[in-house]
Order: C-alpha cells, then sequence, then structure tokens
C-alpha cells in the first residue's frame, strides 16, 4: 500500500499525542505537502547539513526528528542564513520534515519509558503528573535490589554508550528510586520534584553547576547524562514503532535509523 505524508503523521500522532506538548514546544508537520507519497523516512534526534546530505544519498523524503526542525517562529527564509539554507535544500530535495518533542517525552514508550526500561526499573510512575492525563514529564521507578551510585553510573554508561559522565554523590551511597527526565531536566525544580518523590537519585541532561550544589546539600546523588545521549535512544525506538505499523497495516515503506545523528540501542 502506498503511504501519503498523512498516513505517517497520523501514526506518530498516535504514538505521541500533538496535545501533550507543552504549550511553548512546536511539534508536527514543519515542512512538506501532507498529501506527498513516501518512500523511506529517516529518523534522527535533530537536523542538521551532514543528516540532510544522509536523507538524500539513502533516497529518503521524509524526515522525522526529536528535537522541533522549527522551533521559533522565522522572519525570513535565505541561503545566507543556516535554518534558512536547510529549509531550501530540503524543499528543492522534496524532502518533509516531522518532529514530535515534549510530546514524545511525556508519551507512553516515548523518551523517558525507554529510559526507564533500559535500567530495568520497576513501579514506573510519573515524575510530574499533567493534569487531566494519565502521562506526564519524566518517570520515576525502583530497583528490584538496592545498588550503589558507583553501579548505577556503570550501568548508565554502557546504556547509553558513553565513556565519562559528570555526577555528584558518594559512589558508594545506596540508591533504590530513581528519577528521570531526558533532555534538559536539570534545572533546580526538577531537582526538588526528584527529592519530593522520594528519589536517591536522579539523571537527566543540562545541570549546571550551581543546581548540582543544591542536590549535593540535600543528598541527591546526580547524574549529567547529556541532553544528546539521555535522547537518542529513542530513534531506533520510532523506527521499530513505524515498521512495526508498517508491516501490520501491509504499508509499503521503510524506516531507518540516522548513522549520524541518532545512537543504535536494543532494549531486553
Amino acid at each position: 500500500m502506498s503511504v501519503k505524508c498523512s498516513d505517517i503523521i497520523n501514526i506518530m500522532e498516535d504514538y505521541a499525542n500533538p496535545n501533550l506538548a507543552e504549550e511553548w514546544d512546536n511539534v508536527g508537520l514543519m515542512l512538506g505537502d501532507e498529501n506527498k507519497y513516501i518512500r523511506k523516512i529517516l529518523v534522527a534526534l535533530d537536523i542538521d547539513d551532514k543528516v540532510i546530505d544522509e536523507a538524500i544519498q539513502k533516497e529518503c523524503n521524509m524526515i522525522i526528528t526529536h528535537h522541533p526542525f522549527i522551533f521559533k517562529g522565522l522572519k525570513s527564509i535565505k541561503a545566507s542564513d543556516t535554518t534558512g539554507r536547510r529549509i531550501i535544500k530540503l524543499i528543492k530535495n522534496d524532502i518533509c520534515v516531522f518532529s514530535a518533542h515534549t510530546n514524545l517525552d511525556i508519551a507512553i514508550n516515548g523518551t523517558n519509558d525507554t529510559f526507564a526500561k533500559l535500567l530495568n526499573l520497576e513501579k514506573i510512575a510519573n515524575l510530574f503528573e499533567k493534569p487531566n492525563s494519565d502521562v506526564g514529564l519524566g518517570r520515576v521507578g525502583e530497583f528490584s535490589k538496592v545498588t550503589s551510585f558507583g553501579n548505577l553510573i556503570n550501568k548508565v554508561k554502557n546504556i547509553l554508550n558513553l565513556n565519562h559522565l559528570v555526577v555528584s554523590g558518594n559512589l558508594d551511597s545506596p540508591i533504590k528510586k530513581v528519577g528521570i527526565c531526558t533532555g534538559a531536566g536539570g534545572e533546580v525544580d526538577f531537582i526538588l520534584q526528584a527529592l519530593s518523590k522520594g528519589c536517591d537519585a536522579y539523571i537527566t541532561g543540562d545541570v549546571k553547576y550551581h543546581n548540582s550544589q543544591v542536590a549535593r546539600d540535600f543528598g541527591l546523588c546526580l547524574i549529567d547524562a547529556t541532553h544528546y545521549a539521555s535522547e537518542a535512544l529513542i530513534v531506533p525506538v520510532i523506527c521499530d514503532y513505524i515498521n512495526s505499523c508498517s508491516r501490520k497495516l501491509n504499508m509499503d515503506i521503510e524506516c531507518i535509523p540516522s548513522n549520524i545523528n541518532g545512537q543504535t540501542l536494543s532494549i531486553v
């Protein structure tokens, strides 16, 4: 069955309802024609020149990203401007762009649920509640057995394929309950929320130095897993989801992860 861009939009919005997105966010179709027939999709965390080139080289006529390709209002589209140049190149190559951002962070089996599953957390709940919804931003979960902060650090390194992490806390501290907020959850209100949920450790990205001091003062172990690594884990998950839908619906479409702006992980 031939697949239109609108079909892919519907599939993605079933996964990550746009109504879940934060008010300040920009999600959905960023560029392109909803009626265009899609042959092949490239999934990446962000769009840059190399990702566009990758899509062209691999003959993908749609790109799905987590971070919005167009975030703030544009007053002009010029080849002399970085975003303008990319928009022009995408249009010239007839490539549609769709983004699912905070709605994918919040959604079931989104970025935070994926990270929680990779950590093998149990009794998973929301870090923040979203009004009139069963889901919210971030997750809180527990290990079946108490572990040490040092062991948790090594576990996160292995999951995210990182050699180094920025951390705060005693390596011997016992860890049972863990809070997660993929991407940028390093602000003080997020740290205090993890504390209010009884977390022994909190994992996020983009943690500022003085905010880490707040966590230290309250005895909360902290891991900055980087914005990129904590969210790039969703790239193969999106691909698996779309390819699974394609098989079920007999859709003539292929979805592949970017080798430039994503990473391959398997959830066991």
